[in-house]
């Protein structure tokens, strides 16, 4: 799966959001293929019941949601996701090994595996102009890292945090200090409680990028990767921290870094270009 990933934040108003045992659709995810949800309407907030179930925004649409198992036959779970017109939307999520199908098309007669939903492209801030700060960022002369973590010669740091109107810009550095290849399979956004307790559903939530600028599917030895990726405009409360998360495909080098509330809200203006 592309590290695209994605993840939310703040819950919409969730009108009509009442659902029925017969509303909840079966989702059945593996674990070296992607299965897809493509919805009416944008994505605005997904929970997972269990972390073996990987979620991500497809990369440029705001109604495609992709998942992937974590790991082999893990227990069935749930997955909750709101959209844009309010709407909650149950699933149960199963581990087959070939799934019936890779598709699930949601619309307002229920969940198929076939239809004509549109895909619905992010319009608040064009590609072009993300693309456009994102160099800008990048042209920038080097500062020290905001925070950074180090694991089997593996390097995940924050280079700095920008804002343009409701559009954050996060300045990551991957650096791959060894000679074995890193290839990624997911990088996460999460909010999540501050404190080590045993995890519940509630504990954390998502952040669904709306771009990602720079490709680190793969760092070969002895390699550096700057990647951008913008959120939308938010701030957490001082009980929570926000999760960075790069997880490493069939491997144990998982790298995450930890920001509180205080780092987010000292976010600088992107550069003129």
């Amino acid at each position: 799966m592309r590290f695209a990933l994605l993840l939310f934040f703040a819950f919409a108003a969730m009108k009509g959001s009442g659902q029925s045992s017969a509303d909840v659709k079966t989702v059945e995810v593996t674990y070296n293929k992607t299965s897809s949800i493509i919805f009416n309407s944008g994505i605005t907030s997904v929970d997972r019941g269990s972390r073996d179930v990987l979620a991500q925004k497809a990369k440029g649409v705001n109604n495609v949601l992709q998942l992937k198992a974590g790991r082999i036959n893990f227990k069935e779970t749930n997955l909750t996701v709101i959209t844009s017109d309010g709407k909650l939307h149950h699933f149960t999520v199963s581990y087959a090994d070939r799934p019936r199908s890779f598709t699930m098309q949601v619309n307002d007669t229920g969940a198929s595996e076939k239809g004509d939903v549109p895909m619905l492209f992010q319009t608040q801030m064009t590609s072009s102009e993300m693309e456009r700060y994102a160099e800008g960022i990048l042209n920038l002369s080097q500062r020290g890292a905001l925070s950074k973590t180090v694991h089997y010669g593996m390097k995940l740091s924050l280079q700095g945090i920008f804002i343009e109107g409701n559009v954050m810009f996060y300045h990551l550095r991957i650096a791959n200090r060894s000679n074995i290849p890193f290839h990624t399979d997911m990088l996460r956004f999460y909010v999540k409680d501050k404190q080590n307790v045993k995890r519940t559903a509630s504990q954390e939530i998502s952040v669904l990028p709306l771009f990602i600028h720079g490709n680190a599917d793969e760092l070969k030895g002895a390699t550096t990767q700057d990647v951008i990726v913008a959120l939308e405009k938010f701030t957490i409360p001082d009980a929570k921290v926000l999760a960075i998360e790069l997880l490493e495909r069939k491997g144990g080098r998982h790298l995450k870094l930890l920001l509180k509330n205080r780092t987010i809200i000292r976010a600088q203006p992107v550069p003129d270009n």
